[in-house]
C-alpha cells in the first residue's frame, strides 16, 4: 500500500515518463527524416528528368550538326540563300508584291466563309459517323 501512495513521486513513474518522452522524440525525428528524404527524392526525380531532356537536346544538336556537314545541306543552302541553281534549272525571283497578291483570297470566298456558321464539335462528329455508316459523301 505504501508503494501505491507514492504515485507521482515514484521513480518508476518518472522512468516511464522519460521513456515515453524519448520514444516520442525518436518517432518525431524519424518522421522528419522520412519527410526530408521524400522531398529529396522528388527533387532528384525532377533533376533526372531535366538531365534526360538536356541529353536529348544535345543528341538532336549533334544530329543537326552532322546534317549541316552533308553535301545535301550545302546544296539546299546554296539554292535557297544564294539563289544558285543546278545545271539545266532556271531560277525565278518572285517579288513580295506578287507573292502577297497570290495569297489574297477573293472577296466572294471571304463572304462565303463568314456566312456559314461553324458547327459544334459533337455535330461534326455525329455527321462524320453518319457519313461513315451510310456513305452519303
Amino acid at each position: 500500500m505504501a508503494a501505491n501512495r507514492r504515485g507521482l513521486f515514484d521513480s518508476s513513474t518518472w522512468g516511464m515518463f522519460f521513456l515515453a518522452a524519448v520514444g516520442i522524440v525518436v518517432i518525431w525525428n524519424g518522421m522528419r527524416v522520412v519527410q526530408q528524404n521524400y522531398g529529396l527524392l522528388q527533387k532528384i526525380a525532377v533533376l533526372e528528368e531535366e538531365n534526360r531532356i538536356i541529353e536529348l537536346e544535345n543528341k538532336n544538336k549533334q544530329i543537326q550538326n552532322e546534317y549541316y556537314k552533308t553535301a545535301e545541306f550545302a546544296e539546299l543552302k546554296a539554292r535557297r540563300v544564294n539563289g544558285k541553281a543546278a545545271s539545266g534549272e532556271k531560277v525565278y525571283i518572285v517579288t513580295n508584291d506578287v507573292a502577297q497578291a497570290a495569297l489574297k483570297t477573293s472577296e466572294k470566298a471571304v463572304a462565303a466563309n463568314e456566312n456559314t456558321p461553324e458547327k459544334l464539335v459533337y455535330q461534326q462528329n455525329f455527321e462524320a459517323w453518319i457519313d461513315f455508316f451510310f456513305g452519303e459523301k
